[in-house]
């Protein structure tokens, strides 16, 4: 429709199109709808209006299933929302939402689409929680990149405003503890953390916490307690926030496992209490490799991960896989799928 459209507008200018008229308008009311991507112009009877997208939006939050089918259904509702051209409130509420749960499941390169499109949408003008990502986004460029230029650029966008706000003057706070190796206020402000900013301190946790055994290891002699180490680096949970050993002794149990799995040498003194071995540490300590770790890097793509993953249904189109599988003279390749074949050319199997 639009590439007829404009073979039709000979030579006009951009401005001279009626872009409303273009746009799908949505008459689908199923609330629930997977997340497929477009490989044609879409149909307006797939597409959602707004008001079913926020009861959509209302079901994902209170939906108590796993991370990979909200993801799913939002990456659904953000889909409907961006081919009818809905750009307001509703539009950030869904991806603030879905940035806050990939968060949460720790999925950094969905969270950093949905903080692009934040960006666009703030500068619009669109309200939202603007200080709550300004933080975030602070915390992902200081903990999770390299390029110092992002880290200038994003702090050069904060006004005297923004930088009096708890989240952001938290998360600046975090980047000078990093950029000084101050791990003793690096775990200080991870006990406060506020809103979400835990989980992105979460994943620059396991290095913090290398850094400074190293450094403690290199400071100390002969030996240190196993306990004051656990209370620095945030093993022990406390109720108040004080630096005091945790009742049950699961935090210092965790310790002990984190230091043996990175090659902390620890002995026991006369009084039966741990010590980790300063001298004899220094040299064999090491950064073990994750357990999910895959060839290419992400731990998301990994066959034995995917196959254990909640079961759902994965529409194929059997077609196009027939003839790619007789174009590589392969026999194989569609598993224990049934051979007989719907009238859309589609065969749904269970993954």
């Amino acid at each position: 429709m639009l590439s007829k459209s404009l073979d039709d507008s000979g030579s006009k200018a951009v401005e001279d199109f009626d872009w409303d008229a273009l746009t799908v308008k949505g008459t689908c009311q199923e609330i629930e709808k997977r997340y497929l991507r477009l490989t044609s112009a879409p149909d307006p009877s797939t597409v959602r209006p707004e008001e079913v997208l926020e009861k959509a939006l209302l079901m994902v939050h209170n939906s108590q299933k796993n991370y990979l089918y909200r993801c799913d259904q939002l990456k659904s509702i953000r889909q409907d929302l961006t081919v009818q051209r809905i750009q307001n409130q509703l539009t950030v509420k869904v991806y603030e939402t879905h940035a806050r749960l990939a968060l949460e499941a720790g999925d950094l390169p969905e969270y950093n689409q949905c903080q692009s499109q934040l960006k666009t949408l703030y500068a619009e003008g669109i309200e939202g929680c603007h200080m709550e990502f300004a933080a975030y986004n602070l915390l992902c460029v200081i903990l999770h990149s390299n390029n110092n230029r992002d880290l200038v650029s994003s702090m050069s966008r904060l006004n005297e405003g923004t930088k009096k706000d708890k989240a952001v003057k938290h998360a600046l706070a975090v980047r000078a503890a990093v950029t000084s190796g101050n791990y003793v206020m690096f775990f200080r402000l991870y006990k406060e953390a506020p809103n979400l900013n835990t989980c992105l301190m979460d994943l620059y946790v396991e290095k913090m916490r290398y850094r400074a055994v190293t450094c403690m290891s290199r400071s100390y002699r002969p030996t240190i307690p196993v306990s004051y180490i656990a209370q620095v680096l945030g093993f022990s949970s406390t109720s108040d926030g004080n630096d005091e050993k945790d009742s049950d002794g699961s935090g210092l149990e965790e310790c002990v496992e984190w230091m043996k799995a990175h090659g902390a040498c620890l002995t026991t003194d006369n009084s039966g209490e741990m010590q980790l071995d300063t001298k004899a540490s220094s040299s064999s300590l090491y950064m073990p490799e994750p357990e999910d770790a895959v060839a290419h890097g992400d731990a998301n793509l990994a066959v034995n991960d995917f196959l254990t993953r909640t079961p759902f249904f994965c529409e194929v189109n059997f077609l196009a896989l027939h003839k790619l599988e007789s174009d590589r003279g392969e026999s194989q390749g569609l598993g224990k799928a049934t051979s007989r074949m719907p009238v859309d050319g589609k065969q749904r199997i269970l993954i």
